[in-house]
């Protein structure tokens, strides 16, 4: 399984970190808390949260649907 942790845009010292701790995607980051990430990452929980929310708005951009092209509005009126 190819890890998307990398998409997160966090230091590449996290990012190694998360991987090296198991996280190896980031749904698994969701998967848990931000203690539970301070924990195992042993970081501050501030940091942890800032991760987590990273991984959150990641993923919302990977699950965001595209609007559908505005047909109406690419052909002038006459």
């Amino acid at each position: 399984m190819k890890s998307d942790i990398q998409l997160l845009e966090l230091a590449s010292g996290i990012k190694d970190a998360l991987i090296s701790s198991g996280f190896l995607t980031i749904k698994s980051v969701l998967n848990s808390t931000a203690l539970d990430i301070s924990s195992k990452l042993r970081v501050d929980l501030y940091i942890a949260q800032i991760i987590f929310q990273e991984a959150k708005r990641v993923e919302a951009e990977m699950t965001k649907i595209p609007a559908p092209l505005d047909v109406n509005s690419a052909v002038p009126v006459y």
